[in-house]
């Protein structure tokens, strides 16, 4: 019995430390894959050796349009300070988890981060890693307040918060009583949430207007959005007066959905981001209208960010993206604006 149990035990160590080579020669052969991908590209696309500086600018979102041009507006930006900046992991079929990703560019010793946060508490610590190896990371639309960040890029949840109010507002009949609001957990904590309701609530202040607030989980691609949305439209729960949907997924799925059963004139979507889709449903006027951010703009100032604490050792603590309200007056001016390569904001 103990010479089978010895067996047994010897079987299942061997079982662990192959389940462990597995795992390592996996981790091994990403690298190694990004790598070759990388001196790939610098031999037919650029000579890295003609660039001063080298940033890596890192998401978990960016395979949506709305980080494609965050990444478009840093690389631009960049070019003009000699600095080559890199999406980590492009190209690759498997993409990095952002711990992974950091952990590329520290071990590239990369002269700096742009850091699009994640809601796991994971941030914190890679953030703090990479200024112990002494690199800067500003981060950028959602910020780490309690990391030893350099900077941070983007909108203060409260004032996010006001600019739908003041939308809710202008909206608001007498006879308006729910509003809902969508919110993405992968991208808004229990923090985020609730500086953005504090916003909302304080600038709408009408006693007969409710809200109701939504968490949207994201398990690996898989959410509730669809169930959830399709119950408000279906009337499986109280139907609200408007929908603020916090993403730019939310928006497409409420603005399909409501459309789909005839209810766009009974509740109002109020969305987020300018995506062409977006921007056609408004000028249809399936949705009444989008709040974003320029994010070219904010993929230019993250860098801008960047270079001065590069330069001076010292940024500004938060430097703040404007907002713009889209609506239905203004989409089809907007996407020309966008066709011409001209930045919407400073026209505004």
């Amino acid at each position: 019995m103990d010479s089978e149990h010895s067996k047994r035990e010897v079987h299942a160590q061997r079982l662990w430390v192959a389940a462990g080579i597995l795992v390592t020669v996996s981790v091994v052969t990403m690298l190694a894959a990004y790598f070759l991908l990388l001196k790939n590209n610098a031999a037919g696309e650029a000579d890295y050796s003609s660039y001063q500086y080298h940033i890596a600018i890192i998401s978990d979102e960016m395979d949506n349009s709305f980080w494609e041009e965050v990444c478009d507006g840093a690389v631009a930006e960049g070019a003009k300070y000699g600095a080559y900046v890199e999406q980590i992991d492009e190209g690759l079929v498997d993409r990095f988890s952002m711990e992974d990703a950091m952990n590329v560019a520290i071990y590239e010793g990369v002269d700096g981060i742009l850091l699009r946060p994640t809601e796991d508490g994971m941030s914190a610590e890679v953030i703090d890693k990479a200024y112990r190896y002494g690199i800067p990371v500003i981060t950028m639309q959602k910020d780490v307040t309690g990391s030893k960040r350099q900077g941070f890029v983007g909108i203060n949840d409260y004032f996010l918060g006001q600019e739908y109010g003041k939308r809710v507002l202008k909206l608001a009949k007498e006879d308006t009583r729910l509003v809902t609001v969508l919110f993405p957990g992968a991208s808004f904590n229990e923090t985020s949430q609730n500086w953005f309701r504090q916003g909302l609530i304080n600038t709408v202040q009408q006693e007969q207007i409710r809200f109701e607030f939504r968490i949207i989980w994201d398990d690996r691609g898989l959410n509730n959005a669809e169930g959830v949305i399709h119950d408000i439209a279906e009337g499986k729960v109280e139907q609200p007066d408007m929908i603020i949907c916090l993403d730019e997924v939310l928006t497409q799925s409420a603005c399909q959905l409501i459309r789909d059963q005839g209810l766009s004139e009974r509740i109002k979507v109020i969305g987020s981001y300018a995506s062409d889709y977006i921007l056609k449903e408004i000028e249809e006027g399936y949705i009444d209208s989008t709040i974003t951010i320029d994010p070219a703009a904010m993929g230019r100032m993250s860098v801008d960010a960047l270079m001065t604490y590069k330069k001076y050792h010292m940024v500004s603590y938060y430097t703040e993206v404007d907002t713009m309200l889209i609506d239905q007056s203004m989409a089809a001016w907007y996407r020309r604006e966008e066709a011409d390569g001209e930045d919407p904001d400073e026209k505004k």
